[in-house]
């Protein structure tokens, strides 16, 4: 087996099939994390031009739908 030293791109990350079912699975879209992303990304930006960048205040951010979110408050973790 070989080591690779080398981070998987965000969309290399959604094309895996194991990926794609777990998020299935949780009623999640791909371009639900991509709109995440971005949104933190902005905010991150947002932040930092502010000096506020670290702050312990937090933003929530949806994911999906109201019926996926009820799905992923049933889910533990095993």
């Amino acid at each position: 087996m070989s080591y690779v030293d080398q981070e998987l791109s965000i969309e290399d990350m959604l094309a895996d099939p194991i990926v794609q079912t777990l998020m299935r699975y949780d009623g999640i879209s791909a371009s639900d994390v991509r709109h995440t992303i971005e949104q933190v990304t902005q905010t991150r930006a947002g932040k930092s031009a502010f000096g506020e960048f670290g702050s312990t205040h937090h933003t929530r951010i949806s994911w999906g739908s109201e019926a996926a979110q009820g799905n992923r408050l049933r889910h533990k973790a095993a």
